[in-house]
């Protein structure tokens, strides 16, 4: 349901968040206008944001076995509405957040303030595709 309402917020916010424009020729076939590529041809935050989902599953990528797996934190998502978890390697999620940040994009995220379970400390597991990923259990924890 969160992803839902951040797809939506997303939806709504991309005409100031670098969304692309143009229109159709007319029928005299001369074709349109170019579209204007927002904020300098910079990513929307939707791209900003997918990409990051991206990296993170790749800094969720670990060695069954090796030590010192999966003990680094990173939040799920950019912005406002991301939970904590483990991941194997943040070195590659600095970027999007320096992006995101740039872009401004937090200024048009709806922030739903629901309650993440946190974290608790994550294993390396052998993944269904082949490969390993960090895999972490959750603790409820109280409210107030």
């Amino acid at each position: 349901m969160r992803q839902l309402v951040l797809v939506a917020a997303l939806l709504l916010a991309g005409a100031s968040c670098g969304s692309i424009s143009s229109t159709a020729g007319d029928a005299g076939g001369s074709g349109g206008a170019g579209g204007a590529g927002g904020q300098g041809g910079a990513p929307s935050c939707a791209q900003i944001q997918a990409g990051y989902q991206a990296a993170l599953v790749a800094a969720r990528e670990c060695t069954v076995g090796a030590t010192n797996q999966c003990q680094q934190m990173a939040g799920s998502e950019l912005g406002c509405n991301g939970c904590p978890t483990f991941v194997n390697d943040t070195s590659g999620l600095a970027s999007f957040a320096t992006e995101w940040n740039q872009a401004q994009c937090d200024k048009m995220q709806a922030c739903t303030n629901l309650a993440c379970l946190s974290p608790k400390p994550a294993s390396c597991k052998v993944s269904d595709g082949g490969g390993a990923t960090c895999v972490a259990g959750l603790v409820a924890t109280p409210a107030g």
